[in-house]
């Protein structure tokens, strides 16, 4: 199986911002830039992640993705405020190849089987922002803003069972410390999961991104930081993997 590395660009007032544990967020630049830059150099996918969403029941990316796609030729993931029906039509009429789904999904359990019906399992995306407390793993929405009292392997199945295309399992504990993904926590998720998991949180070097195909079999990983400061590049990654035995595409 050819394995995935996609770009996360979180988005707050249409500038990239990133922080630690989904907190401290420090405006980084122009998500135009950093896109058009991670396509030149191979990334698989993109996903655009509106950080404050959520939060503010709005969902503002659809005018940047519409930007962004016309010049950028690589599948796009659009995340953050996809709250109805009319929220993904926008969403994909303006450019994304997928959405990626959280908060609405907790609170509307109906909501994951009419997207599916709609668009298909392969456009519905599930992120999970993930944290382990004391010997438990929790979910949580609004950008790791509040907690749901609901077990994160229990919460796997669920969005399966209901149709869900593809899962990524943000493990908050690691977002943004860059010290590796949380294996551990993706060994018991890839257990469950019948569908594609991608794993977020945690890269920090290159052989961070080996560890977690090699380990987990997981179908992607996901960065940030990592590719924003350029202390991992793309196309060097891709060599790495490949030197060590990792299907990637070139």
């Amino acid at each position: 199986m050819i394995k995935r590395i996609i770009a996360r660009l979180d988005i707050k007032n249409n500038f990239l911002v990133k922080g630690m544990h989904l907190e401290g967020l420090r405006i980084l630049g122009y998500p135009e830039l950093f896109s058009r830059k991670y396509f030149e150099e191979g990334i698989d996918e993109i996903i655009f992640q509106d950080v404050v969403a959520s939060l503010y029941k709005r969902n503002q990316l659809s005018s940047l993705t519409n930007k962004i796609s016309n010049n950028t030729f690589v599948p796009i993931i659009v995340g953050g405020g996809i709250r109805n029906i009319q929220d993904i039509k926008e969403t994909l009429t303006n450019g994304a190849d997928r959405v990626s789904i959280n908060t609405a999904a907790i609170k509307n359990k109906k909501f994951i089987k009419e997207a599916v019906k709609i668009f298909g399992s392969s456009t519905i995306s599930i992120s999970i922002e993930t944290l382990k407390i004391e010997n438990n793993y929790k979910i949580f929405t609004d950008s790791g803003r509040t907690e749901i009292n609901k077990n994160t392997f229990d919460w796997i199945k669920e969005v399966q069972d209901r149709g869900a295309g593809e899962i990524v399992l943000n493990c908050m504990n690691q977002d943004g410390i860059r010290n590796g993904y949380d294996v551990k926590q993706l060994l018991d998720a890839r257990k469950i999961a019948r569908v594609p998991l991608i794993a977020s949180g945690g890269a920090g070097n290159m052989d961070h991104f080996y560890d977690v195909f090699k380990s987990c079999n997981v179908d992607g990983a996901l960065a940030a930081s990592v590719f924003h400061k350029n202390e991992v590049k793309i196309e060097a990654l891709k060599n790495n993997l490949l030197n060590r035995g990792i299907r990637v595409r070139t």
